[in-house]
């Protein structure tokens, strides 16, 4: 499977309108960074994680590929946003997307959201399909297990798909979340900062949940302006590495 990261910024994106570069060089390009989002590529099926606000400009830069099913993490802002740039590729395919989100995420996504789900004469629609923590679903053959994460006052899911696993916006996992981690290879990390923070990882615990967990690789990103790419680079242990938007990682 071939990981395309789309966007590896926090929710403020790198430069940020208050924060600017921040810690970040900006002749480094893998500095500038778009809200996260990420496609998997398996055979012939591409599921995309998360609609990011630069979503039409991610998967412009991506190669405009076709879109099988989204799967939804949470519903904040900075991982929803995009949805709407989807709606125009079904209605050039008539065609319907089906979304996998957590029922707590649709209620949020269709308040906000519900005219992607109408169903009018010659416009297609989103078809939400409910997901449920540690009970697996497939797209195409693909088996996907849900992970519940604990996210300030709320819950994101991550998702593991065979020795790959994907675990943005989560501050805390219990046993459980971390049982079903056992043995994965590739592991993406949401990491903002540097700086002790609630609701997120920081780099330190993101290390400690590295050593737990123990994949052979191990990768960050949702990352912000105190996060620069050369300098984690050099302080990282060798095996955990920084992404950046456009980067392709196989699994």
């Amino acid at each position: 499977m071939k990981i395309t990261i789309l966007g590896c910024g926090s929710s403020f994106g790198v430069p940020s309108l208050a924060r600017g570069w921040g810690e970040c060089d900006p002749e480094n390009p893998k500095n500038q960074r778009t809200r996260a989002s990420i496609l998997l590529h398996r055979d012939d099926t591409t599921i995309l994680i998360d609609t990011s606000p630069e979503l039409r400009m991610q998967l412009l830069r991506a190669g405009n590929p076709n879109i099988d099913a989204l799967i939804y993490t949470h519903a904040h802002f900075d991982h929803m946003a995009g949805s709407n740039d989807l709606l125009d590729c079904m209605i050039a395919q008539e065609r319907v997307l089906p979304v996998y989100l957590s029922a707590e995420t649709n209620r949020h996504f269709k308040d906000g959201l519900n005219y992607l789900f109408q169903r009018t004469s010659g416009t297609p629609e989103f078809e939400s399909r409910i997901v449920i923590p540690y009970k697996a679903f497939s797209i195409n053959q693909i088996s996907i297990l849900p992970i519940l994460q604990y996210h300030g006052n709320t819950q994101s899911l991550g998702f593991r798909i065979g020795d790959f696993a994907y675990s943005t916006d989560v501050g805390d996992m219990d046993d459980t979340g971390f049982g079903a981690l056992a043995g994965i290879k590739t592991w993406i990390l949401g990491v903002p900062t540097n700086r002790p923070v609630s609701k997120h990882l920081n780099i330190d615990k993101a290390l400690t949940w590295i050593e737990r967990v123990k994949p052979e690789r191990a990768y960050f990103t949702h990352m912000g302006s105190h996060m620069d790419y050369d300098a984690l680079c050099r302080t990282l242990p060798p095996h955990v590495r920084p992404v950046f938007d456009g980067m392709d990682i196989d699994s």
